[in-house]
């Protein structure tokens, strides 16, 4: 069974988490706390070296779908950011990306 993570990240400590988690919900995702992730460290770290997002990533399944409000939340760039989906798609996790209107990022040449 599909589960649904939600990855948040801000970059200061003096901002929150706070308008991403209600975007998502407003979007009709219901996604555990538990399955909720939250970071603060700079979008100049590359996706994989953010502990947390590391250790989400070490946690997702095959059908597992992973949320985010923009696609600058999974990376520093368009190389990383791509990096990242294609290591996603390689465990068949589906990025659903707000922004984006929620188009299956995997697997586009």
């Amino acid at each position: 069974m599909a589960r649904t993570f939600l990855y948040t990240r801000v970059s200061t400590t003096g901002q929150t988490t706070e308008n991403q988690v209600a975007e998502v919900k407003a979007a009709g995702f219901a996604v555990q706390a538990s399955r909720t992730i939250t970071e603060t460290i700079s979008g100049s770290a590359p996706a994989m070296q953010r502990p947390a997002f590391r250790r989400l990533v070490d946690r997702l399944e095959a059908d597992d779908v992973l949320v985010v409000t923009k696609l600058d939340r999974l990376g520093r760039n368009a190389m990383d950011v791509r990096s990242t989906v294609d290591a996603l798609a390689a465990i068949g996790v589906r990025v659903h990306c707000l922004a984006l209107g929620g188009v299956d990022l995997r697997g586009y040449e």
